[in-house]
């Protein structure tokens, strides 16, 4: 609901500004060096819809974290950051296709790192909205662990995967600005591990679609 909000305002802003776009043409590039530093509010939709519905009663997780670009040569910029996600379910097993639970706790953490590069335009003369893309790689710590696990049973492993994202940046107020940014994530063999849920499902990718709501300071 929060992220939902968030993008009706970034595109209510946008349609008030339509009006100062047609002024004058906007520049093809941003001039110059500068910065974007920002946390995040991500809601994550899992491509494993049937392990994490299984395991945690839903598809989809919100997650919190940082990150920051530096733009180096028209447009151009390189990126880092990080965000977390945690929930709590249940250990399942499958009976004729359909999970059962065993009322044993676990929890699931998820915690992506984010190297990306890509480009920056801006939509008005005063650069006030910028639009941008760009993609990656992606290193995604996870972990399912539970007080009454069997050995074996827990898992705490890393998986490298992509991600390719797009979005506004919008300037609020001198340095702060705001946006909103969809991202398509892809980690593929991370999950459908032997007996596990997800390898009863068929699922193996722990990526998915992001929806990334994002605060901070630009230069």
């Amino acid at each position: 609901m929060r992220v939902t909000r968030a993008v009706l305002l970034v595109v209510a802003a946008s349609a008030l500004a339509a009006p100062a776009f047609a002024q004058a043409p906007a520049p093809r590039t941003e001039p110059g060096t500068g910065y974007r530093a920002y946390v995040v509010f991500d809601r994550v939709s899992f491509a494993a819809e049937q392990s994490f519905d299984a395991v945690l009663g839903k598809t989809s997780l919100d997650a919190i974290g940082a990150g920051g670009e530096f733009r180096f040569w028209k447009g151009l910029f390189a990126r880092g950051g990080f965000s977390t996600m945690e929930e709590t379910g249940t250990r399942a097993f499958i009976v004729s296709g359909q999970p059962v639970s065993v009322g044993v706790p676990l929890t699931v953490e998820v915690r992506p790192i984010e190297i990306a590069a890509g480009w920056r335009i801006p939509l008005d003369r005063g650069r006030r909205f910028v639009a941008y893309g760009g993609g990656g790689l992606l290193f995604v710590k996870y972990r399912e662990t539970s007080d009454f696990a069997e050995p074996g049973d827990n898992v705490d492993d890393s998986f490298n995967g992509y991600l390719a994202f797009g979005g506004i940046d919008v300037r609020i107020w001198r340095l702060l600005s705001t946006g909103v940014e969809v991202q398509f994530r892809s980690v593929p063999d991370a999950l459908g591990r032997e007996d596990s849920i997800s390898a009863a499902f068929d699922e193996t990718d722990l990526g998915g679609a992001a929806i990334r709501f994002l605060v901070g300071i630009r230069k």
